[in-house]
């Protein structure tokens, strides 16, 4: 155990959890996304009950679209837990407290809602300090006015400082967040910015070495593979056409993209939650014992198999 993340340690942790877990991380994914799938369809469909119609025939109705709006915060807040619910999955995973074979996986218990209280909380945080920001930044922008010939190079330093700023204080909250709440079954937000305390840089090579490979990989990958059957509008075009282009190609080519974008997201969740796992378990040393029964994969919403 040591107080500094172990930068190469954490990244081979990342990837080999990822891709030596692969089926248990589909197994943990594929049931949330098939239910936050079906809601989010049956919501639009009450706000939109011409959609299907309009998507058969491409003829888009913006008017009618926007409906949609109307149910957009619903659609956030059930992805919101739906997110929860699979961070507390692979974050068992990860940290070894779930070992049987996982199928499926789906589960609305205490330690979902306190990963989802965790996030929101974290959140409120981040944007109270963008808020205060936001606000200091705009009385240096109002103060800057009256410096000769240094007018645009403080502002642009001021929001510069502002957004680092922000970042800085976002990575260090929410890295060890996830860990946090599922090993010490706690609203850990002051416990995950001591763990990360020195960490920042580490934290920032960590996240690009996991995340920026893969997100190029797959961005290679869909230009391979659909990048010439989606042809770019022409400036001519109105907002109808464009829409209409848009639906003829979604429906025609709807399959092919989201096995591509769930493939990339199932890649993408098992090496950030490997990541933070493995630089968790290196920090603050191993989660706590638990039951015998919630190590051999009794906790309540997972369907277990019969091997470790």
């Amino acid at each position: 155990m040591t107080d500094k993340i172990p930068v190469g340690q954490t990244i081979s942790g990342a990837y080999n959890f990822a891709f030596t877990r692969l089926l248990s991380i589909l197994a943990i994914v594929w049931l949330p996304y098939a239910v936050f799938a079906a809601i989010a369809v049956g919501v639009a469909l009450l706000a939109v009950p011409d959609l299907p119609r309009m998507l058969m025939t491409h003829d888009i109705d913006i008017e009618a679209m926007m409906g949609l709006s109307r149910v957009v915060l619903l659609i956030a807040v059930i992805g919101f837990i739906m997110s929860s619910m699979i961070t507390v999955g692979l974050q068992r995973q990860a940290l070894g407290k779930q070992s049987a074979t996982v199928w499926y996986y789906f589960s609305l218990g205490a330690p979902v809602w306190r990963m989802a209280a965790a996030f929101f909380l974290a959140g409120l945080v981040v944007v109270f300090i963008a808020i205060v920001i936001s606000g200091a930044c705009a009385a240096i922008w109002v103060a800057a006015g009256s410096i000769p010939g240094a007018v645009w190079t403080v502002r642009i330093v001021a929001i510069a400082a502002g957004i680092c700023f922000l970042i800085y204080i976002a990575t260090r909250l929410l890295f060890f967040l996830p860990a946090v709440v599922t090993a010490e079954e706690t609203i850990g937000i002051e416990r995950a910015w001591v763990l990360s305390r020195g960490n920042f840089w580490r934290i920032v090579l960590v996240w690009l070495a996991v995340i920026l490979p893969v997100a190029i990989a797959f961005w290679i990958v869909s230009r391979v593979v659909l990048g010439p059957l989606v042809p770019w509008p022409h400036a001519h075009m109105g907002t109808r056409e464009i829409l209409r282009m848009f639906a003829m190609q979604s429906s025609a080519f709807a399959p092919l993209v989201l096995a591509v974008e769930f493939v990339e997201r199932v890649v993408i969740l098992g090496v950030a939650n490997g990541a933070v796992a493995s630089a968790y378990l290196a920090v603050a040393g191993a989660p706590p014992v638990q039951p015998a029964a919630a190590r051999q994969g009794s906790e309540p919403g997972f369907g277990s198999g019969t091997g470790a």
